[in-house]
């Protein structure tokens, strides 16, 4: 014969032992959702693209914005750029230490719509231009991502267009007090470089269809950081071996590590719905 409390103990684990393979037993034979894909457009948009100031105080002005591209990734979840945080201490007490993010910033998050193909982004020349239409999972979307790569005659541009073989092309005019340049890069970035986790904020559902809009923010909307942020325009100009009044920079330069650099950066970009 069992006394009072261990037969209690027994009981006890019985039933709670029921509760548990009950939720077991639900969780396995609750019916599955059929996944619901929705049809949205993707665009260029050059709302973005306004005059930036660098760090060394120059203000520049784009005429010309074009990235190669492939496989546009919308994401969910995610978590925030740089956000770093621990707890420890215990018990002497908790110490949180914690590097602040750019907000709606997420970087990892699971990828459930896609555009795939390959892609110019030429914003100024296009804007607006219908990249193509993405299938989009339900759900409440955090990131953007795309994968960097060279462009190619099968991009439709020109025998002599500059672009092909490299990732992006961006001219335009820097200004500084009475002085004034005007600049074109060509800038290459490794075939497969990925951009991750540039935002987009939207709530998508069987009812969305607003498009989608892709943008290029020469100033990061957050920090105020430029595009342009390390590069000396007076510089460039007095090293320049050309007298037609233009900076070229290519690859090799200083100047184009640092573009380089910049432009790989996900708070350059941002994906919104119109």
């Amino acid at each position: 014969m069992f006394n009072r409390p261990v037969l209690t103990n027994i009981l006890g684990c019985i039933f709670f032992g029921s509760i548990s393979l009950g939720i077991s037993t639900l969780s396995a034979c609750a019916p599955s959702q059929e996944v619901v894909r929705v049809p949205l457009e993707v665009a260029l948009d050059a709302s973005g693209i306004t005059a930036t100031t660098s760090d060394t105080g120059w203000t520049i002005e784009l005429t010309t914005a074009r990235v190669a591209a492939s496989s546009l990734q919308f994401t969910i979840q995610g978590e925030m750029h740089g956000a770093t945080a621990s707890l420890g201490g215990w018990p002497g007490g908790w110490v949180l230490a914690r590097a602040w993010a750019h907000p709606g910033h997420s970087a990892g998050g699971d990828v459930t719509g896609e555009l795939a193909g390959d892609f110019v982004f030429d914003w100024l020349a296009h804007d607006g231009m219908l990249l193509g239409t993405a299938e989009v999972l339900v759900g409440d979307y955090k990131g953007m991502n795309f994968t960097f790569r060279a462009a190619t005659v099968a991009d439709g541009l020109a025998a002599d267009d500059p672009l092909l073989g490299h990732t992006a092309q961006l001219a335009g005019i820097a200004r500084k007090g009475a002085s004034e340049v005007a600049f074109t890069a060509l800038l290459d970035i490794d075939g497969g470089t990925q951009l991750v986790g540039a935002p987009f904020e939207d709530a998508i559902d069987v009812d969305t269809t607003a498009p989608i809009e892709l943008r290029f923010l020469p100033t990061d909307p957050v920090t105020g950081a430029s595009l342009f942020d390390g590069l000396d325009f007076a510089a460039l100009d007095a090293l320049d071996a050309n007298t037609d009044g233009l900076i070229e920079i290519s690859p090799g330069d200083p100047a184009h590590n640092i573009l380089r650099r910049t432009l790989q950066s996900h708070v350059h970009y941002d994906a919104t719905p119109k």
